[in-house]
């Protein structure tokens, strides 16, 4: 009786457990899936906070290409005048954007505490220009979610660059070449100061003048009947600069004067293309790509010189031309004008036919082949080695051209400043 009674209780006791156990995991499994729930939540919590910041932020980018579009486009407000808009930030620098670091002006209203950009926005979106101390303007994008529980900043700084910013330009610059055919300079008259004519600037062991027939001459001595500079036409069908030609030399190859300039190949510049748009220890390669891109969006990129007389003269004014392959000059075609010059750069070879006339800065990446009797009035720039001509051509240095070429209208562009890019919370 009594092993009976013991064999009821173990079993009852063994019940017990199976049943506290069974509690146990049922806990432990509710606890797992409510945990797995609550990571679910969090989850989709996390997944619609980065949505909403995306899609703040990406207001944020459409409202700083907004201010830098209104920037390029009202290229005057760089100034920072009071007329144009600009307010000081005095006595308000808590609130923005006239709280970013050295902020003298916004482009708005400010009133009570709020300021009100001129610039127009759209849903979600909000743009402000800001001036620095140091000069540059900030063009600032902020942006909102749809919800409007998600916000961001976005920010660039803008600076005023010249495209051309070179030292005093010769007629001809070349690394190295053979100076054949028979071809004319006028020469730079203050190239290497006042008074001191330049006509070719190149490296000590560049200049071969053994062969072909050439020279170079004063203005006053490059006469068709009378001085050509002051007679010939501008940039004008049938005015025939090709009938003009020395009447008195400077230099020819048997008898080198001071205006053919030659430097040991460790004091030229290590890259013309660099001389002429950068600054002596700038990269080619990103210099190159920085102006090709300032042709894409101010001037014209073209894949070679087939319409390039058209395509230039559809443009109001003058412009950075970049030409992706070769660049073959028509015959008798008219590129530019004194008044409306061209900067051309042409990444493969450089040709002309009969009869051509450029006025403006052309830098060959390439060779050049001059041939067939061209008038170039300005500068032509080489920066590889290689024959420059192997017939008849003339190279005119043009004072005017260069005055409306660097003229600040024309020269001075608004660009990003590298690295300037910064995100930040409101």
């Amino acid at each position: 009786m009594a092993k009976d009674l013991s064999l009821k209780t173990m079993q009852s006791q063994k019940g017990a457990v199976v049943l506290v156990i069974s509690v146990v995991l049922l806990i432990a499994v509710t606890l797992v899936v409510f945990y797995a729930a609550q990571v679910g939540l969090q989850d989709q919590r996390i997944s619609a906070n980065q949505y909403r910041h995306k899609q703040a932020f990406s207001n944020a980018e459409a409202g700083l290409e907004y201010a830098a579009s209104f920037l390029r486009e009202n290229a005057s407000l760089h100034s920072g005048n009071a007329a144009d808009g600009w307010n000081s930030c005095a006595g308000n620098t808590t609130l923005f954007p006239c709280n970013i670091e050295d902020a003298e002006q916004v482009l708005g209203t400010i009133s009570g505490g709020d300021i009100t950009s001129d610039i127009p926005t759209l849903a979600g979106i909000n743009s402000f220009l800001v001036k620095k101390a140091d000069g540059a303007t900030v063009a600032i994008g902020v942006g909102t979610s749809d919800d409007n529980t998600a916000s961001s900043v976005v920010q660039a700084s803008y600076a005023v660059r010249s495209i051309i910013v070179p030292g005093q330009l010769p007629p001809l610059m070349m690394p190295s070449g053979n100076l054949s055919g028979s071809f004319t300079v006028v020469p730079n008259p203050n190239g290497g100061g006042p008074g001191v004519p330049i006509s070719i600037w190149s490296t000590d062991d560049a200049l071969a003048t053994a062969t072909g027939s050439w020279q170079t001459c004063d203005h006053e001595n490059y006469r068709d009947g009378g001085v050509c500079m002051d007679t010939k036409g501008d940039g004008e069908t049938g005015a025939n600069w090709q009938a003009c030609s020395c009447t008195g030399f400077r230099s020819d190859k048997d008898n080198i004067g001071i205006d053919i300039v030659t430097y040991p190949t460790a004091n030229f510049p290590s890259s013309p293309f660099v001389y002429v748009f950068g600054e002596e220890g700038d990269d080619p390669a990103a210099l190159k790509t920085e102006i090709k891109s300032i042709a894409e969006s101010e001037g014209l990129v073209l894949p070679n010189c087939g319409n390039l007389q058209t395509d230039f003269a559809g443009l109001t004014g003058s412009a950075l031309v970049w030409v992706e392959g070769d660049c073959n000059i028509n015959s008798n075609s008219i590129i530019g004008s004194r008044n409306k010059p061209i900067v051309l750069v042409v990444e493969g070879e450089v040709k002309t036919n009969g009869g051509a006339e450029v006025w403006g800065i052309l830098v060959g990446l390439g060779t050049f082949s001059l041939n067939g009797g061209p008038v170039f009035h300005g500068s032509a720039i080489a920066e590889v080695d290689g024959e420059l001509t192997n017939g008849t051509y003339d190279q005119v240095y043009d004072e005017d051209v260069f005055t409306n070429v660097t003229d600040s209208s024309v020269n001075d562009i608004l660009t990003r400043v590298q690295y300037s890019w910064r995100d930040f919370e409101p």
